[in-house]
């Protein structure tokens, strides 16, 4: 998001980067796909009527494919119809106590939502779906800014692509090797160190005022996030061979909302912290 206060949303081009004249088809291609997902995720997680431990990983994945849809879906009617650009662009822009009071809210919001979804018991299959989704719909909402950057410079693909195969080396390194690599519990100290960068963000905003200072600032602290991430979402692989092998029918109640949305938080912030970096780095 601060990096839109730098965009005239007057500016022809940018008006051209937010509206699509193909979002209609590619709205409903997705749509498509993600009542696809729906049928194999009750085809999968479920038996009997009940959430099943039975194809734990795959049923896990089905979840973030679909997140990655509702996302997808939410930029697209975006495009399509406009209905957050004038409220995205008013929170990003103009005096500096809107931008952080906007970046508090929004920090608020999402741990608030984070916070439930934890809380809520799997057997609650309505509630912990509804939060997710709410949470994934939200989520889709504040990435729409980054998307407006990363295609005013050109790097959505290679910025995807490059996510994608961070996620699946980690993935495979994580979930193969992850006793051999992650030998004590470094969860704890990443996620110190995420709230002191998001510290530093807050506190960047106040006492920077020169705009190239800034970006290099932003550019620094995107590399920063971007090595957290990947570590903890190697964790996260790690442990969700922990969950799947613990995880038996009577014994135990996967909950597949939670455990996809470790990953695909992890696997968002990465493709974000990729944007910033390689966006800049054009600029």
């Amino acid at each position: 998001m601060p990096y839109i206060k730098n965009i005239d949303v007057n500016n022809s081009k940018f008006n051209n980067i937010i509206s699509s004249s193909n979002a209609l088809l590619k709205l409903f291609c997705t749509l498509i796909v993600a009542v696809v997902t729906c049928i194999l995720i009750g085809h999968y997680a479920f038996k009997n009527g009940m959430l099943t431990c039975d194809n734990y990983i795959l049923n896990t994945y089905l979840y973030i494919i679909l997140s990655i849809l509702l996302m997808f879906m939410v930029v697209l009617i975006n495009d399509k119809f406009g209905l957050f650009n004038s409220l995205l662009a008013w929170m990003s822009q103009g005096p500096s106590y809107r931008i952080i009071v906007s970046f508090i809210f929004l920090l608020a919001v999402l741990f608030g939502l984070s916070i439930t979804l934890q809380i809520v018991k799997p057997t609650n299959i309505v509630g912990s779906n509804m939060i997710w989704f709410t949470l994934v719909v939200t989520l889709g909402i504040f990435l729409i800014p980054t998307l407006w950057f990363a295609r005013l410079t050109d790097v959505v693909g290679l910025s995807s692509m490059l996510t994608i195969l961070i996620t699946i080396v980690v993935g495979f390194l994580g979930y193969y090797y992850g006793n051999e690599i992650v030998t004590f519990d470094w969860d704890k100290y990443l996620n110190i160190a995420l709230l002191v960068l998001v510290l530093v963000i807050f506190i960047g905003m106040f006492m920077i005022r020169n705009p190239a200072t800034m970006i290099m600032f932003y550019y620094i602290i995107s590399i920063i996030g971007l090595i957290i991430f990947v570590l903890l979402l190697l964790s996260n692989h790690k442990q969700l061979k922990e969950n799947a092998d613990k995880c038996i029918d009577g014994q135990a109640v996967p909950n597949y909302p939670v455990e996809s949305f470790n990953i695909f938080i992890k696997m968002l912030n990465i493709f974000q912290d990729l944007v910033n970096i390689l966006g800049m780095s054009k600029r």
